[in-house]
């Protein structure tokens, strides 16, 4: 063969082995990003069907642990209605609760200038709390948990002449601001071999950072408008040094998720700065929950509550406000809510709850709860 033949040969040669070398370098570099993707999401299935159900949108100290040294963040968003007024569980209008022979009484009675029975009250409420919160894992056994929320509420006020039944006008009264930070431990008492069983002890620490001086421009009885204290529901935080205790169980069984837990929040000291603390809480929750898939679930859950009245008084919270009755302050709620948790990608879900309450019994005239809704973002960090 001359060189001319040989040149010619050794370019069709290489017009094939030149391409195939390159293609199969560049299909090697994709088949292992396939397969390195493929072991990730086979990963992530095998994480989800080990842990429970997410837990509904509403509830704190309950989370799925992550590996030691990995981390859950996120925000909880929640918005709370009031309408009207409830005197123990039975409705009444503002002009029952300051009528002067039937009305709600007035606890500063007998103080110069001071009427027998209400003349401030609320016609409605709102409130919006805006939660980030972070869960950091130490080992199997115990995460840190920290929440600072962010308050706003507005309440809609009715004053009455201070002299008789009459409709004197209408405010508005809000305060917004930082509340009580929460921080503390979880600790993981159980977990079945098969993850599908969960017992968590919640030992957490509120921090009295929530403003408890508010004040706000006020239409008085006598037709006046002091800047003055608000009462204490519009506190920012109860100024107290609290313990948040509990224990929560979940689980699941092939889709179905269920759970409950216990939660109370004891005040660990007499009185704050101010001069009084907010009574003891006691709260209760079960729920039940369906996979309709890998990354969709519906939940169910019944809620109740307990809470003390406020124990003490501060002698700028005072007249004839609804507000500034210590006595009118906890009871009972009982609350039914539904929710739905989305898990848009691989350990990032989006949750919202809608609560409406099913039964009340509240201390003495309180304005009526009508509807709550909670939003939660949870995104963990491998």
């Amino acid at each position: 063969m001359n060189t001319k033949n040989l040149l010619i040969a050794a370019a069709v040669a290489l017009s094939f082995v030149a391409p195939t070398q390159s293609f199969a370098e560049f299909g090697d570099d994709a088949y292992k990003k396939r397969v390195a993707l493929s072991k990730q999401i086979k990963k992530m299935k095998n994480m989800r069907k080990q842990l429970p159900s997410p837990p509904p949108s509403g509830l704190f100290g309950v989370y799925a642990f992550p590996e030691k040294g990995q981390y859950v963040a996120g925000v909880n968003f929640q918005h709370h209605e009031f309408d009207g007024l409830l005197n123990g569980s039975t409705s009444v209008s503002a002009a029952e609760t300051t009528h002067a022979a039937t009305g709600s009484s007035n606890q500063f009675y007998g103080d110069s200038g001071q009427p027998a029975t209400l003349r401030v009250v609320p016609n409605s409420a709102k409130a919006n709390v805006v939660m980030p919160f972070i869960n950091y894992t130490l080992d199997d056994k115990i995460a840190l948990v920290a929440v600072a929320p962010i308050i706003e509420k507005e309440s809609k006020m009715e004053t009455f002449k201070g002299d008789g039944t009459g409709h004197l006008g209408n405010f508005t009264i809000k305060s917004k601001g930082l509340g009580d930070v929460k921080f503390g431990a979880l600790y993981k008492a159980y977990n079945s071999e098969d993850n599908k069983h969960n017992v968590i002890i919640d030992a957490v620490l509120s921090a009295p950072t929530g403003s408890v001086t508010e004040t706000d421009v006020q239409l008085s009885p006598a037709n006046t408008t002091p800047t003055a204290r608000l009462g204490y529901g519009m506190q920012l935080g109860g100024g107290t040094w609290d313990a948040m205790v509990g224990a929560a169980y979940w689980g699941k069984d092939d889709k179905w998720g269920y759970g409950a837990q216990y939660l109370a929040t004891i005040p660990l000291e007499d009185k704050n700065s101010e001069g009084w603390r907010f009574g003891d809480k006691h709260e209760l929750t079960a729920w039940g929950s369906y996979s309709w898939e890998s990354t969709l679930v519906s939940s169910f859950r019944l809620r109740t509550e307990h809470q003390d009245a406020i124990h003490g008084i501060d002698s700028n919270i005072y007249g004839p406000g609804l507000g500034a009755q210590t006595a009118n302050y906890g009871g009972k709620i009982t609350e039914a809510s539904v929710g739905v948790n989305y898990m848009y990608a691989p350990a990032k879900n989006i949750s919202i709850e809608i609560s409406k309450p099913i039964s009340q019994d509240r201390n003495g005239v309180q304005a009526d709860k009508d509807s709550s809704i909670a939003i939660s973002w949870r995104n963990a960090f491998f």
